[in-house]
C-alpha cells in the first residue's frame, strides 16, 4: 500500500511538471527604472531552476528628456547576459536621431509622446522602447543581465548629465521552457516506480 501511494504521488508530480512544460515567464530582480546617468550601467539577476538554450528576454527601456538615437550624439544601449554581449541599440527618446537595434532576432518598438519615431526630431520628452524576443542561453542557477549606456559620439565628452538625458529599465522578463532531459528523467523515474510496485505485488501474491 505504501509503494502504491508513493507511485501515485510521483505520478502526480510528473503530471504537474508536464503540465508546466509550456513556456513560463520570470521577472528579473534588481532592475533600475531611472533616471540613471549616461554613461552608466547596472546588473539585474534571475535565479532559474531550469535551463533553456533558447530562452527569450523582453524588456522596456525608459528614456528621459533628450536621450539620443543614431546621430552625432548617439547614445548606445548594450545588453550583456552571463558575460556575453547579446545586442546593442540606439533609440530616439527625445534627443533626435534615428532608432536602430541589433539584438539578433529581437524586435524594438519605440514610442514617445509626440509619436515622432521613426522620425529624427528632437522633442525633449523622453519615451519608451520595448525590446522583445532576444534569444539567449538560460542557465540553471543565477543568470546576470547587465544593461549599460555609453556615449561613443566624440562631441559628447564625458556625458550630458541628468539635466539633459537619462535612462532606465522599467521591466524585464524571461520566457523559458525546461530542457527535454528534465522530463525524460521524470518518465524514467515513473517507470522505475511502476516496476517496483509490480514486483512488490507479485512477491505478495506468492
Amino acid at each position: 500500500m505504501k509503494i502504491k501511494k508513493t507511485l501515485i504521488a510521483f505520478a502526480a508530480s510528473a503530471l504537474l511538471a508536464f503540465g508546466s512544460a509550456h513556456a513560463a515567464t520570470f521577472s528579473l530582480t534588481g532592475l533600475q527604472g531611472g533616471p540613471l546617468v549616461n554613461p552608466g550601467s547596472f546588473t539585474a539577476t534571475l535565479n532559474s531552476a531550469v535551463a533553456d538554450p533558447m530562452a527569450s528576454l523582453s524588456f522596456v527601456l525608459n528614456g528621459f528628456l533628450s536621450l539620443d538615437g543614431h546621430n552625432d550624439y548617439k547614445d548606445l544601449l548594450t545588453l550583456t547576459i552571463n558575460g556575453n554581449q547579446v545586442g546593442t541599440g540606439s533609440f530616439n527618446l527625445g534627443g533626435g536621431g534615428a532608432s536602430d537595434t541589433m539584438f539578433g532576432n529581437g524586435t524594438a518598438v519605440t514610442v514617445n509622446p509626440s509619436n515622432m519615431d521613426p522620425g529624427t526630431a528632437i522633442g525633449w520628452n523622453g519615451g519608451t522602447t520595448t525590446v522583445s524576443g532576444v534569444t539567449f542561453a538560460l542557465n540553471s542557477g543565477v543568470n546576470t543581465f547587465t544593461f549599460a549606456y555609453s556615449i561613443p559620439g566624440a562631441s559628447n565628452g564625458s556625458g550630458q548629465g541628468l539635466g539633459d538625458e537619462g535612462w532606465g529599465i522599467a521591466s524585464a522578463t524571461v520566457t523559458a521552457v525546461p530542457e527535454p532531459e528534465t522530463y525524460a528523467m521524470l518518465l524514467a523515474g515513473l517507470g522505475l516506480m511502476g516496476a517496483i510496485a509490480r514486483r512488490r505485488k507479485q512477491s505478495d501474491a506468492v
